[in-house]
């Protein structure tokens, strides 16, 4: 049988308004009264009654989150680092991968206070019609779901492909390859190939040296694939720059299992700046936003918006932060 705060007054002796009081913090109580009634409560196995509390407090303390796979690593770093600024927050996460629409009927009837969503932009879901709702948004780039409060969050992606380039260079590299998902549909990816290009020109790379192999993907499949028509070209560069961490892992393994060394024979640096990458199995230079500023930066975004009394647009682009490892070297040194 579920433990009440009646059960719990009853057994402290005190009223049923003051044990509610001290359970939630309520400087009302005495401290050694509420201490009291805390460990009581710790000893019952009591478990509030959400429901009921936001109907006294508006709130569910819950946040959907909208994610369209389970299988990029970035993303569940992503995600893993949103629980955890979450939950230092008192709010609880609930994941979907429904389409928007269905997604959105789900948090909808859960109630819950704001929505994450993540949005990789497909040919199909190009023409996915906009899914409206007066729950808080924050999206991660671009959106299906529109709303009156709605921010977006995310990586200065151009200048992290700009400053990755500028980084290579550095190292006397002159022939620079980017391998990730180029299409055009999407404008996020969109954005890494224009940095990539608008890099290479200022460092002087003519465009027969700055290479762009589109990998029609971002898993570590289209990785795998684009590193072995790397390994096919007559001339190959130097130096590689991924769009992705999937596509890098990927990458790397084609690398290796033909025969080329990392750094000697190529270097590399990836975008997604995740701690993934220094585990692979020759860490991996990174450029991005690191994943626990992002997460940071999301859960505050929609704290705001929670906050805002009526109507809100708002966005915030991260800096990205370059963090060499072991897979990138000097030429000639």
């Amino acid at each position: 049988m579920n433990v009440t705060i009646k059960d719990i007054a009853r057994l402290a002796g005190v009223s049923y308004s003051t044990v509610s009081k001290a359970l939630n913090g309520s400087p009302l109580v005495k401290s050694e009264t509420r201490d009291r009634i805390v460990e009581l409560a710790e000893q019952l196995g009591y478990e509030p009654n959400l429901a009921a509390k936001s109907l006294v407090s508006r709130r569910s303390m819950t946040v959907g989150v909208l994610l369209p796979s389970l299988e990029r690593v970035a993303l569940s770093a992503l995600v893993g680092r949103i629980n955890d600024a979450l939950a230092d927050r008192g709010y609880e996460v609930i994941l979907s991968i429904l389409p928007p629409t269905s997604a959105v009927r789900l948090f909808q009837r859960l109630q819950v206070d704001g929505i994450i969503v993540f949005e990789d932009i497909t040919p199909e879901a190009a023409h996915v019609e906009p899914v409206s709702t007066d729950i808080p948004v924050v999206s991660i780039g671009v959106s299906h779901l529109v709303g009156s409060r709605f921010a977006v969050v995310d990586v200065r992606r151009k200048e992290a492909l700009r400053a990755a380039v500028t980084y290579l260079a550095g190292l006397g590299h002159t022939r620079i390859a980017y391998i990730g998902d180029a299409r055009e549909s999407d404008a996020k990816q969109q954005e890494k190939v224009a940095g990539f290009t608008e890099g290479a020109f200022a460092c002087g790379l003519s465009s027969a040296d700055a290479i762009v192999l589109n990998s029609d993907g971002n898993t570590w499949r289209h990785g795998f694939e684009a590193g072995r028509r790397l390994l096919s070209l007559d001339r190959r560069p130097t130096a590689v720059i991924t769009g992705a961490y999937d596509v890098t892992a990927g990458l790397l393994r084609a690398a290796l299992d033909g025969g080329l060394h990392v750094p000697n024979d190529l270097s590399l640096v990836s975008y997604d700046h995740i701690p993934q990458l220094a585990e692979l199995d020759v860490p991996v230079t990174a450029v991005g936003a690191p994943v626990d500023r992002f997460a940071e930066r999301i859960a505050e975004a929609l704290l705001e918006l929670l906050a805002a009394d009526g109507p809100a647009r708002r966005e915030s682009l991260l800096d990205a932060v370059l963090e060499e490892r072991a897979s990138a070297r000097r030429l000639g040194g």
